[in-house]
C-alpha cells in the first residue's frame, strides 16, 4: 500500500504514530475519531498501514498494550475497521497455531493479540462464535494435546466455563471428527475425567437411532474401541439390537468392516456372537463385489477371518463359495485340507 503522506492531517499522523509505535497509555485521543473522518479514505489507509506494521512488534508489556489499543479501536465503532482487524488477527493466529507444534502466549505475538482482541469483544458482549467453532471443529484436527490445552485454556472462561465443558462439545462432535475421541483419551492421560457413559450413550444412538451413513459407522467403531465404553454398551445390549447391527454391517464397505486389524469384527462378535453367519455373508459379498487384480486376495481375507474367529468356520466359508459359484475353493482347501472330504458334496 502506498500512503500519500502529503494528504494526511499532521495531527492525525502524529496521533496514529503515537498510538501504534509508542506504548504510552496516557495519550489524548479525544480528537482521533473526528480527524479520522476528516479525510476518511486516506486517513483510514494510513491507520491501517500503521496498524499492520504495529502487529509485527513485540512489546514487553504486550498484554496491557494490546488491551489498551484494541479497546480504543473497537470503541471507535467503525464497522469496516473492526471487521478488517478481526480478520487480520484471526488469520495470523490460526496460521501460527497450525504451523507450530508448541505455542506460547508470552512470545507468540499473533496468539497474544488475538486473545486480547477476543477479551475486548467479550467485555463488549459481542459474538465469539467464530473462534468457538474453530476451537471445537478445527483445532483438534491438527493439534497435539498440549497445544490444544494451551490454546483452549486461553479462552476460559470467555467461551467455555472450564475444560470439562469444552470436552463435552468434543464428545458431541465425534460423529463429524472421529479424531476427537483420540484427543479425549489423550486428555484423560493429562488428568481429565472422561464421561464414558455419555460416549456409550452416543454409541447406542449411532447403532440404534441414527442413519447408518459412513461417518456414523466410522464414529461408532471408533467409540467402541475404548474398552470402558464397549463394556457399558455391552451391558445394555439386547437381542432387539441385532437387526441394527446387521443393518450397520450392510452399510459399511469391506475396508471399514475389517479396519483396525479386524478389530471392528472382533468387537461386533463380542457384542453379539449370533451375527457370525450374517457377518460372513455380508463381508464376503462385499469382498467379491470389489475389483481386484489378485484372484486369491478375497479368499485370503476369508482364510484370515476363519483363523482369527472360531465363530466363523472354514466349513461356512466353503458353503458360501459353493453357493455363489466362486472359483476359489481349491485355494481355500489348500489352507484347510480337512475340508477336502466335504468339497465334493457342497
Amino acid at each position: 500500500m502506498v500512503v500519500q503522506l502529503d494528504r494526511i492531517n499532521s495531527k492525525f499522523r502524529q496521533l496514529t504514530d503515537l498510538l501504534f509505535f509508542s506504548d504510552k497509555m496516557d495519550l489524548d485521543l479525544s480528537e482521533f475519531k473526528s480527524l479520522l473522518k476528516e479525510n476518511a479514505n486516506t486517513h483510514y489507509e494510513y491507520l491501517w498501514d500503521r496498524l499492520n506494521k504495529c502487529t509485527e512488534i513485540f512489546w514487553e508489556n504486550g498484554e496491557k498494550f494490546w488491551s489498551n489499543r484494541f479497546s480504543f479501536l473497537l470503541n471507535l465503532n467503525e464497522k469496516t475497521l473492526t471487521k478488517n482487524l478481526e480478520e487480520h488477527l484471526r488469520k495470523r493466529m490460526f496460521n501460527m497455531v497450525r504451523s507450530k507444534s508448541h505455542v506460547n502466549i508470552k512470545y507468540d505475538i499473533e496468539y497474544l493479540q488475538y486473545v486480547e482482541f477476543c477479551k475486548i469483544q467479550h467485555a463488549r458482549k459481542e459474538s465469539l462464535a467464530e473462534i468457538k467453532d474453530y476451537l471445537i471443529d478445527s483445532l483438534p484436527e491438527y493439534s497435539n494435546v498440549q497445544k490444544l490445552l494451551t490454546v483452549v485454556n486461553s479462552f476460559i472462561p470467555m467461551i467455555f466455563a472450564d475444560i470439562k465443558e469444552y470436552t463435552e462439545y468434543l464428545s458431541r462432535k465425534i460423529v463429524h471428527s472421529p479424531r476427537n475421541l483420540v484427543i479425549l483419551l489423550s486428555l484423560e492421560e493429562n488428568g481429565l475425567v472422561l464421561d464414558r457413559r455419555a460416549l456409550a450413550k452416543l454409541a447406542r444412538e449411532l447403532l440404534v437411532d441414527r442413519h447408518h451413513g459412513n461417518k456414523n459407522c466410522q464414529a461408532f467403531f471408533q467409540i467402541i474401541r475404548d474398552p470402558g465404553v464397549f463394556n457399558l454398551l455391552k451391558q445394555e445390549y439386547s437381542s432387539a439390537y441385532r437387526p441394527k447391527v446387521i443393518n450397520l454391517l450392510s452399510s459399511c464397505d469391506y475396508g471399514l468392516i475389517e479396519e483396525y486389524h479386524l478389530g471392528n469384527i472382533k468387537n461386533l462378535l463380542e457384542l453379539d456372537t449370533s451375527i457370525a453367519d450374517e457377518l460372513l455373508e455380508i463381508y464376503a459379498s462385499k469382498l467379491y463385489n470389489r475389483p481386484t487384480g489378485h484372484k486369491a486376495a478375497n479368499v485370503d481375507r476369508l482364510v484370515r477371518l476363519a483363523k482369527a474367529f472360531p465363530q466363523i468356520t472354514p466349513k461356512k466359508i466353503l458353503a458360501y463359495l459353493s453357493a455363489n459359484n466362486v472359483k476359489d475353493i481349491k485355494y481355500l482347501l489348500s489352507s484347510f485340507p480337512d475340508l477336502k472330504k466335504l468339497a465334493a458334496f457342497v
